[in-house]
């Protein structure tokens, strides 16, 4: 039995390692890389905005005022940023970033798209579930559709937490009622071409993560967002007004109806018990 227990962790992290040697083969050799630099640019309209919908919301929690000015000094760290289309949201608002992401490529597309659009940001090479920071490093710490791809999205949360001296940002997917019929049904899938097992957050478990990490509040808003490389073309129809108009009202009136139990789940949690105290990105590119 003393065996068996001594062998399980490292049986674990050796899975770990594999999974992580899987992430980063596959966004080193089998992604676009300049749809990778370029994306939304290159999605659909009703796909640019489902995405600055979901970045733009997220932040919006923080107070509730998108017109308040960031301060330059604040830096906000973005967690799995790939190659750089959240930073590109984000650094339009003036905010100072530091990203970091597992995949090397990801890291120089991101580099590049900086390079390519006079936008600048700091890129770190490193583990999400083991953040290179010293605790409070960052003002925030933020991330977007990334914790899904870890082994344990929860250890990215505390990792996050640790690292961030006013509050977290996250905007990932739920573990929804009806995420699991979608799956059921073949309109999402329980793993992704990468190999990884997509990790759907809950908000009862969040809850509990952030009040071990020493949280003091939070908030969650749910929306019913959905977007694959398979719709795009259907969304291509909607490109030009009014069918984009009328996109954006069906989005919001399934949301008013729907959107308690959708897919996509937004989260902030804050180490202080003043929350208005924390001043959002400005309206604009976010």
């Amino acid at each position: 039995m003393k065996g068996q227990s001594s062998q399980v962790p490292h049986q674990q992290e050796m899975n770990r390692l594999g999974e992580r040697e899987k992430q980063i083969r596959f966004y080193g050799e089998s992604v676009d890389p300049e749809e990778e630099i370029s994306r939304p640019r290159c999605y659909p309209r009703p796909v640019q905005y489902l995405l600055d919908f979901k970045i733009r919301t997220a932040w919006q929690m923080l107070n509730g005022d998108t017109t308040a000015a960031c301060k330059g000094e604040e830096k906000t760290l973005v967690v799995c940023c790939g190659s750089g289309m959240e930073l590109e949201m984000m650094a339009r608002t003036g905010r100072r970033i530091i990203a970091l992401d597992l995949s090397y490529d990801a890291v120089l597309r991101a580099r590049e798209r900086a390079r390519r659009y006079g936008l600048r940001w700091d890129l770190v090479v490193g583990d999400a579930e083991n953040l290179p920071f010293r605790p409070g490093a960052v003002d925030f710490a933020f991330v977007h559709d990334g914790l899904h791809h870890l082994r344990d999205a929860y250890r990215g949360v505390r990792e996050m937490a640790r690292v961030a001296r006013r509050a977290v940002v996250i905007a990932e997917p739920a573990d929804a009622a009806l995420t699991r019929l979608a799956i059921k049904l073949g309109i999402s899938g329980e793993y992704e071409e990468a190999g990884n097992y997509v990790y759907r957050l809950r908000k009862e478990k969040l809850i509990e993560v952030f009040r071990d990490c020493g949280l003091r509040r939070w908030r969650f808003r749910r929306n019913l967002i959905y977007y694959q490389p398979w719709t795009f073309r259907a969304y291509r129809w909607c490109d030009s007004p009014p069918l984009f108009w009328l996109f954006r009202a069906g989005f919001h009136l399934a949301n008013l109806l729907l959107g308690r139990w959708g897919n996509s789940l937004r989260a902030v949690a804050w180490k202080s018990e003043t929350p208005d105290e924390v001043r959002s990105p400005p309206s604009g590119s976010l």
